[in-house]
């Protein structure tokens, strides 16, 4: 049977991680105060996500996030942040974004995170508009292209830079982008398959 995800749960995960960016270990008492909720309350979720294998705590002891909690929370706190920069660029009132974000986190799909993501720097980069820009993912068999550049955090943007995929490197599509598969490309006479999600970061000027 699989466990359904509550807002609640998914709130406290969202919140250790902005402890564990910050680089504070957290009590009990931080929880409380920062979800506006008893310690006892706490207390009891805490033991909740425990069971799940989402943090490891034992009472009065510390709070830590399991891999597999932090994965879940680093999901929801991604996608927070991309919904307040999508409600920045659409003109809502600044005092109200975090508090609209928390609200719409919990229900934006990975598909909608993607395609605000998209717009997002669409706003940014006026020639992504251009009809010979594409992203890696849209492009079909056999066609070419320049990488012009690449989006996404540091990590990814390192992982498409030891490909090779940098900023004027010329790429040909070997094998089009299934909806969950790989995209295969040729570069400089080496055949990458590149994941989806990875794909999805990197845009093309088509043609030679």
């Amino acid at each position: 049977m699989v466990k359904k995800r509550t807002h609640e749960l998914e709130e406290y995960l969202e919140t250790l991680v902005r402890y564990k960016e910050g680089g504070k270990q957290p009590k009990v008492k931080d929880l409380a105060r920062d979800l506006k909720i008893s310690a006892a309350s706490v207390s009891q979720m805490l033991k909740k996500l425990s069971k799940r294998g989402l943090v490891q705590y034992k009472r009065y002891g510390e709070i830590k996030l399991t891999p597999k909690g932090e994965k879940m929370g680093r999901t929801i706190l991604r996608k927070h942040r991309i919904i307040e920069k999508f409600l920045a660029l659409i003109g809502i009132n600044h005092r109200k974004i975090h508090d609209e974000a928390c609200v719409l986190e919990h229900a934006v799909s990975d598909d909608v995170e993607r395609a605000l993501r998209h717009a997002i720097w669409t706003s940014r980069r006026p020639e992504i508009k251009a009809e010979n820009i594409k992203r890696l993912t849209d492009m079909k068999k056999g066609e070419t292209g320049a990488v012009i550049f690449v989006t996404g955090g540091r990590h990814s943007c390192r992982r498409l830079t030891h490909m090779g995929l940098t900023p004027g490197t010329k790429i040909t599509i070997s094998r089009a982008s299934s909806r969950m598969g790989p995209v295969e490309v040729l570069v400089r006479s080496s055949s990458l398959a590149i994941g989806r999600g990875l794909a999805e970061k990197v845009f093309v000027r088509v043609g030679k």
